[in-house]
């Protein structure tokens, strides 16, 4: 009798083994399935548009930043994947069209110009026209009183197109670098008197490199302008989508707690 209640104890067990096995393959099963079915969208970004992405190894996806950590935010909230590529500025923007990309960030400004050809989520950080420059040169008030100094900028961004308030006729004191970081290592190293680009960027290189002694001064007299994710034109889906998203971050507080990681 003994050895039937220890027969019948073990098969219990066994079942119940069998049970539970089968709950916590059927659970895999059916997050592994929810996974599946999200979309996932390819986010195109320049890398090292600090603090928007930043390269990170410590990271799995090897990225970081506050543009990073936004669309995640945001895609947690909309029930979406994203899958982050690393493209030069230079062409950046030729992706959307040829279907390599779905969103590009990375610091991109909404123009009236580039709502021609694409479109874009809503605002979601504003920034002005800034100078990174040396601290003897703290004192102007305006983008014209550098006039003929060497002032380094980066190609192809809207920075660009203020050239004319400083630049010589021939354009030999505008030194044109490939990322924003390099026209503020000019200044740091003393081959630039300024570097110009958003006060978002160059407010964070002054913070991390104060014992330079360099110095932000911005031109109240130029607008605001808006960073924004741009879609293919003609995608109001997913623009929506994003703009749901960042509504969403925004009034939970996620926002505001990224904005003060970063800043």
């Amino acid at each position: 009798m003994k050895q039937q209640y220890v027969f019948l104890a073990i098969s219990v067990l066994a079942l119940a083994a069998c049970k539970s096995e089968t709950t916590t393959n059927t659970a895999e099963s059916t997050t592994k399935e929810v996974d599946d079915n999200r979309p996932t969208y390819v986010v195109m970004t320049e890398l090292n548009t600090i603090p928007f992405i930043i390269r990170d190894s410590h990271e799995k996806s090897g990225l970081t930043g506050f543009e990073y950590d936004l669309l995640t935010a945001i895609a947690e909230q909309q029930g979406f994947k994203l899958r982050f590529d690393v493209h030069p500025w230079q062409g950046l923007f030729q992706n959307l069209d040829t279907g390599k990309a779905d969103i590009l960030a990375g610091a991109v400004t909404y123009t009236d110009e580039r709502a021609k050809i694409m479109d874009f989520s809503n605002p979601h950080f504003e920034y002005r026209y800034t100078m990174l420059v040396r601290k003897d040169l703290d004192n102007q008030t305006n983008f014209a009183a550098f006039r003929g100094m060497k002032v380094a900028l980066q190609k192809g961004s809207v920075s660009e197109s203020l050239a004319p308030m400083f630049a010589l006729p021939d354009e030999s004191n505008i030194q044109r670098t490939d990322t924003i970081w390099l026209a503020t290592k000019a200044v740091l190293s003393g081959e630039a008197d300024a570097a110009i680009g958003s006060s978002a960027p160059l407010s964070y290189y002054a913070k991390q490199y104060a014992k330079d002694e360099v110095k932000l001064i911005q031109d109240t007299s130029l607008p605001a302008q808006n960073y924004v994710f741009a879609v293919r034109k003609g995608n109001a889906e997913l623009a929506q989508k994003l703009n749901d998203g960042l509504a969403k971050v925004k009034a939970n507080g996620t926002y505001d707690q990224l904005y003060k990681k970063y800043w």
